[in-house]
């Protein structure tokens, strides 16, 4: 049987496409790598070899076959990533809370900023919890590699915006739904820090760094100008959390300062958005004002619960029994005294031991019988006194005597000269 040329041409031009195909996958795979444009194929490739001639010898299968093209699909690979900036490989964690009139439209805050932002790279959707809804965005890749040593990049993540579900921006919903979601990391960060652990600047830069838990900023959206409605809520807000106040729609207005504010007060979106992600200084700031806010808090808590540990102390001491108190004993001591001299003295046996009788030393013939067994005793001091003082008399008339004879013999030498 002799072979069929066309066959043999149309598997060396298969065989050439697959090779020059991988090697632009290959080629274009490095080109991702370094955030070029890959190259394309076509969309699609036809390739369709002429039919040979007629020849007296080829079979059937042969004829068949030439009759047929040979189609082969192009492959498009998927677009390159966008590559980081070197604000964005260097921002860290951002994590924002958004809330106010605007705080319900999700393209609104997209649009204010994430959507035209250069430094990042990609967007999640929004999710759903509990208060609000979270949106998560990267300005930078995490590159992994697996068992077989391919490469694989995720996003990072690294930016989070919290926008809070609006009913009325008063101090209910601030002290319900908002508080407790800025608290949330507080109450993390503070169980890894010991109690006696004093603030510091030390502690002040750890909390402050790029990863931080906490959350780095409030941004309070308001279409129309400075209300005293916002007071109440801003006043509960600030010791917690840097706010930052924007006025929506082409009245820029600007906010007066108010105590415990942030330092950070832009004019306009494109300020707000160049200050958080291309701004270090301004974004160093802010997370410096975080972490002092949850200093304060900590401080607070901490004496709150110094409090409360002094007056459980003294509501347990207070309800538990005492084991001595001096005023009841005495009163005790003081109305019971005779009643229990005479059960004593009933208890002892007076013919056994008579010197061992005890009187009531309030009763009357108890005062006598006192006041008659002092007589020996006194008799004893009496006669005591008696002696020594006899004792002392007779001492002191032999010293008379001596002196005296030392008198009388100096008196009769002197007449004898």
């Amino acid at each position: 049987m002799e072979s069929n040329p066309s066959i043999s041409n149309r598997q060396y031009e298969l065989c050439t496409f697959l090779k020059k195909y991988w090697r632009i996958s290959q080629h274009n795979l490095s080109r991702r790598h370094q955030g070029q444009a890959p190259w394309r194929l076509p969309q699609t490739a036809l390739l369709t070899a002429s039919p040979p001639r007629s020849q007296p010898q080829s079979n059937h299968y042969a004829r068949d076959y030439s009759a047929q093209g040979l189609i082969i699909p192009s492959l498009t690979l998927p677009a390159p990533l966008r590559r980081p900036t070197p604000f964005g490989k260097t921002l860290g964690d951002l994590r924002l809370l958004v809330v106010g009139n605007g705080a319900d439209d999700r393209e609104l805050v997209s649009n204010i900023l994430l959507d035209d932002n250069e430094d990042v790279v990609d967007i999640s959707g929004w999710e759903d919890f509990e208060h609000g809804s979270i949106l998560r965005a990267s300005t930078d890749w995490i590159e992994h590699r697996d068992a077989h040593g391919l490469e694989k990049f995720e996003p990072a993540k690294n930016v989070e915006i919290i926008s809070l579900a609006r009913h009325e921006f008063d101090d209910n919903l601030t002290k319900s739904s908002i508080l407790p979601v800025i608290q949330s990391p507080f109450h993390s960060v503070s169980e890894l820090i010991d109690p006696r652990c004093q603030p510091s600047a030390a502690l002040a830069n750890l909390i402050a760094s790029p990863w931080s838990p906490l959350y780095t900023a409030l941004i309070i959206l308001s279409n129309s100008g400075p209300s005293t409605l916002e007071d109440g809520p801003i006043d509960l807000l600030t010791p917690h959390i840097p706010v930052i106040l924007m006025q929506l729609g082409p009245d820029h207005t600007h906010f007066p300062s108010r105590p415990h504010m942030s330092s950070f007060s832009p004019r306009s979106t494109a300020a707000l958005r160049n200050g958080l992600f291309r701004s270090p200084e301004t974004l160093s700031s802010l997370r410096y004002e975080a972490a002092e806010r949850f200093l304060h808090w900590r401080e607070v808590e901490c004496a709150v619960e110094r409090i409360n540990a002094s007056h459980r102390e003294t509501l347990s001491l207070s309800s538990s029994e005492p084991l001595w108190n001096k005023a009841r004993w005495e009163a005790e001591w003081e109305s019971r005294l005779s009643q229990d001299v005479a059960i004593s003295c009933e208890r002892e046996d007076p013919v056994r031991v008579p010197e061992q009788q005890c009187f009531d030393p309030l009763h009357l013939s108890s005062l006598v019988s006192f006041s008659l067994c002092l007589l020996d005793p006194a008799r004893r001091l009496l006669s005591r006194s008696v002696y020594t003082f006899v004792y002392k008399l007779a001492d002191s008339q032999v010293r008379i005597a001596m002196v005296g004879s030392l008198c009388l013999g100096i008196g009769i030498g002197m007449m004898i000269r």
